[in-house]
């Protein structure tokens, strides 16, 4: 029973793989014929290097932000206490 469950998921997932797969060729194919080129395919270490570039320019907007939101919030009270 465990071997016939198995196979099931297991042609299942293949059938979505090659469904997608086909879906996606057919978008690329339908893209090439209106003139439109393919986007090029990322290596590894391009895409992490785009991350963490990325990353680092959020953090920065990040804390740009935040102090920029305390200048405008400063409303020159002193602190209770």
């Amino acid at each position: 029973m465990q071997t016939i469950i198995t196979s099931t998921a297991l042609a299942i997932v293949l059938f979505l793989c090659l469904y997608f797969a086909f879906r996606e060729g057919l978008r690329i194919g339908k893209e090439l014929a209106q003139g439109k080129a393919p986007e090029p395919i990322k290596t590894p270490v391009k895409a992490i290097q785009e991350h963490k570039v990325n990353k680092e320019t959020e953090k920065a907007n990040k804390e740009f932000q935040d102090e920029l939101n305390s200048i405008m919030g400063y409303t020159g009270d002193e602190p209770e206490g």
